[in-house]
């Protein structure tokens, strides 16, 4: 679901929310790419944003961002529809539609934003009748499956700006917080090819939105990387999550599923006014980039997502010190295995959102969580209940790493400790 409202440009701790995001993704090696030129005049797009919904909460963002995304689609050269505050029978009839359109053109590109919510892993879209009040409510939504030509030579570009929480859970995320891992073993085997679907932000997340009368911090950034000459859309996710980190101060990390298997570029918007009607932080002072994490996660084989940067605190934070990038000793049933710890954000004395990345016995993945900050230490247990994790910085540079094993009979196992080193920051 999202929160809604009016916010000063990235507050903090009551921030207001906007999005969750809906589903994980994999990053995998890429071929050395081909150019394939999309032409606008021989593509369509659906715009849908619901904003006024009849039994949950207003959107008002959603006004502005779906019109604007739909009038950077029109400016890159595509055919759009845009279809706002649709109700359950109107959101098929314009997918059904936007299906048939599709046929015989050679690139199709579909935007959502609005609510969204999950019941087993599935993912939904809200139209602005349902009711989320009951577990029921799932048989009234429209299932998150991006629609389009069925022909093998179209490209297709899905960007679903929603969240992925379960009302009968009490809108808690539970589920889609415990199925978070990014695992290269368990990449959808059912995706379309030449596909590029993004995520405002991670599975369980929530998106921050903007001040009334603005853009969301995601639909700016996504505008200000369609205003260019060109637009690579297989580049586009990396560029794209590094803006809206900095726009987010390194609290909202984009995910993305692509089986884009050549440089796909097309004409950009160039729209005079384009997506700059958020607050978004613009300090390069205080951006930390992450080479050292990216040489450590390629020398030992396992995905983190392009893109991703850390955020300083302002002021002379006590929990400054904490940011960055550090290595580490994971212990799996398979042994010992690198691990790699990037804090990209901190609310001092309160919570850090954190990249944690590594080889498990499923394999290599990568996930974002939000730890804990307590008396200059970070905690947190993981998503997947594997225990609780205690970090201590004994200096800048190190510290130590306590993990607990699942509690049994509500006690703590005795804990291993290793320790980690800085890389970045």
């Amino acid at each position: 679901m999202r929160a809604f409202g009016t916010m000063q440009p990235l507050m903090r701790g009551g921030a207001l929310t906007r999005r969750g995001l809906m589903a994980g993704v994999s990053v995998s090696a890429l071929a050395a790419p081909s150019i394939v030129r999309a032409q606008g005049q021989n593509g369509v797009a659906l715009v849908i944003g619901n904003s006024k919904y009849q039994w949950e909460a207003a959107l008002p963002n959603v006004k502005r961002d779906a019109p604007d995304i739909a009038r950077a689609f029109e400016a890159i050269g595509l055919k759009t529809e845009l279809v706002l505050d649709a109700t359950r029978a109107t959101m098929e009839k314009a997918l059904e539609s936007f299906k048939s359109v599709s046929q015989g053109v050679n690139f199709s590109a579909f935007y959502f934003a609005g609510h969204g919510a999950s019941w087993a892993r599935k993912a939904y879209l809200v139209p602005v009748d349902a009711d989320l009040s009951t577990p029921g409510a799932v048989d009234w939504l429209v299932p998150t499956i991006l629609t389009g030509a069925s022909n093998q030579g179209v490209h297709r570009l899905g960007v679903f700006d929603n969240c992925r929480n379960n009302p009968a859970d009490g809108w808690r995320q539970v589920q889609a917080q415990r199925g978070a891992v990014v695992n290269e073993n368990r990449t959808g085997g059912d995706s379309l090819p030449k596909t590029l679907v993004m995520f405002s932000t991670a599975p369980g997340r929530v998106a921050l939105d903007g001040p009334a009368g603005q853009n969301s911090p995601f639909a700016a950034a996504l505008m200000r990387q369609l205003d260019a000459p060109t637009v690579d859309l297989r580049a586009l996710p990396g560029k794209l999550r590094r803006d809206l980190l900095i726009a987010t101060e390194g609290r909202q990390v984009l995910f993305d599923r692509s089986t884009l298997q050549d440089s796909l570029t097309m004409k950009g918007a160039r729209l005079p006014d384009a997506a700059n009607k958020s607050g978004w932080a613009a300090d390069p002072s205080k951006i930390v980039d992450l080479p050292n994490a990216y040489a450590f996660a390629r020398e030992n084989r396992f995905p983190i997502p392009e893109g991703l940067i850390a955020y300083r605190p302002p002021g002379a934070s006590r929990d400054a010190r904490m940011i960055g990038s550090f290595k580490y000793a994971s212990r799996y049933k398979i042994g010992n295995t690198p691990g790699l710890m990037i804090v990209m954000s901190i609310e001092e004395g309160s919570t850090a959102e954190i990249i944690l990345a590594g080889i498990s016995e499923i394999g290599p993945f990568w996930r974002f969580v939000t730890a804990k900050l307590t008396g200059g230490q970070l905690e947190f247990v993981p998503r997947d209940n594997a225990g609780k994790q205690i970090w201590a910085w004994k200096d800048a540079s190190s510290g130590s790493l306590s993990v607990f094993s699942e509690s049994v009979g509500g006690q703590d196992n005795k804990p291993y400790s290793t320790t980690f080193t800085r890389l970045d920051g």
